[in-house]
């Protein structure tokens, strides 16, 4: 008697479970240290996307673009070398974007 009910608890339980996993499986992933540090420290005065022109008129992309090392030009504000390194992480393509995009220009 056990069992005839057993059986049909399991067979509704685990499509639920196949779903869970699909969902978790093809969820983008949104763990971005990098860009956590960068929105709670940065962002205030250089945006997200670090393209907020300076009163200077520079953005910090285009000064992290022209430096040879981006990684240490970070290091004037964030000391933490795992927390600079998860910014430098999360900027390099667009600090690649932004190189390319001069590069481009200067070619025309």
């Amino acid at each position: 008697m056990k069992s005839i009910i057993f059986v049909p608890m399991i067979a509704a339980i685990l499509p639920w479970q196949g779903v869970a996993t699909q969902t978790r499986a093809t969820a983008p992933v949104t763990n971005d240290p990098g860009k956590a540090i960068f929105t709670g420290r940065c962002a205030k005065c250089h945006d997200a996307d670090a393209s907020k022109k300076l009163p200077d008129g520079t953005t910090l992309l285009g000064r992290l673009a022209k430096n040879k090392d981006p990684e240490t030009r970070l290091a004037t504000r964030l000391k933490n070398a795992q927390e600079r390194h998860q910014v430098f992480l999360y900027l390099q393509p667009m600090i690649e974007r932004e190189r390319s995009s001069k590069t481009g220009k200067a070619e025309r």
